[in-house]
């Protein structure tokens, strides 16, 4: 299968930030050279997802996404997804609930990096206790509200991955 472009994102972070260009592949890209593996998860409760607000000093700062981070010396994606959440949310998940979506490769101007997509889904908004020294808040919206959001770069096109590549006002319960 040849390599295959999902998208490519032009997106202000905020006037402060320059322009910034990124791409996210579902296949490895040519002379793609990984500097970290990125574990993440869509936390869903009914047509609600949890978003993170960056800290505005970190790279892409004052951005929203959903919550996630880099793997630890050994780990796998789940553990990463499942240490990420705990410590950046608060939120445990059970391992047996977790649904992974698979691996993006996405390409910064300056680095490139692997990217794991993992769902969540719980009955009942969780409480979140985030790390005021990782983000600057958290909210719950619609993935239509999160689309108006500032996303992180890239954000937009694995919600459109990942939901199946449809307009934000029809995204719908996954089976």
């Amino acid at each position: 299968m040849k390599k295959y472009l999902i998208a490519l994102l032009l997106s202000f972070a905020s006037f402060e930030n320059p322009l910034i260009a990124q791409m996210v592949y579902e296949e490895v890209p040519e002379n793609f050279q990984p500097k970290i593996e990125v574990a993440a998860c869509f936390i869903r409760s009914g047509d609600k997802v949890l978003f993170m607000k960056r800290l505005p000093y970190k790279p892409q700062g004052n951005t929203w996404g959903i919550p996630g981070g880099k793997f630890d010396k050994g780990e796998t994606p789940q553990q990463t997804v499942i240490r990420e959440i705990r410590e950046e949310t608060g939120i445990e998940m059970p391992t047996d609930e977790l649904c992974y979506f698979g691996k993006v490769f996405v390409r910064y101007p300056e680095m490139d990096y692997t990217f794991h997509l993992f769902e969540y889904r719980t009955e009942d908004i969780p409480d979140v206790e985030y790390n005021p020294g990782e983000h600057a808040g958290y909210t719950w919206v619609t993935f239509e509200e999160a689309l108006k959001l500032p996303l992180i770069p890239g954000e937009e096109e694995c919600i459109s991955l990942v939901y199946g590549g449809i307009p934000s006002s029809k995204i719908q319960e996954t089976s």
